[in-house]
């Protein structure tokens, strides 16, 4: 990040509502780019697993049987529903709350840590 704490997400909801979109369209932007970004990575991480790589050995299909194959799938399923019901609630707070708790938190954590750095804490 160009500036230390500011995420993907961040930057992308303040990009668009510099461009004119609401704070909930903003935010439903954000969401919906990281898709790709999020499959992509998560795919490759699968891959890089099951394969294998430049004379690695192939680890996960030597030590994985069926059962843990159906474990691991349900596991992708549970946790995709899940996240849904997540970006609902947090995209639900958002309208309600706004940004400014997510401001507020920054600029608390960023004195505090600022302040223990004078100090020689850290």
């Amino acid at each position: 990040a160009v500036f230390p704490g500011t995420s993907r997400s961040m930057s992308t909801i303040a990009a668009g509502q510099v461009a004119g979109l609401s704070r909930p369209a903003a935010l439903e932007f954000s969401f919906f780019l990281s898709m790709p970004t999020m499959m992509v990575a998560t795919g490759y991480d699968f891959l890089k697993t099951i394969m294998p790589h430049h004379g690695e050995q192939n680890i996960a299909s030597l030590t994985m049987n069926g059962h843990e194959w159906i474990v691991l799938a349900i596991g992708f399923v549970v946790s995709f529903f899940v996240a849904l019901a997540v970006v609902a609630w947090f995209m639900n707070w958002v309208r309600e709350r706004g940004f400014v708790p997510f401001a507020l938190y920054r600029i608390v954590l960023g004195i505090g840590l600022l302040t223990l750095l004078m100090r020689g804490m850290i």
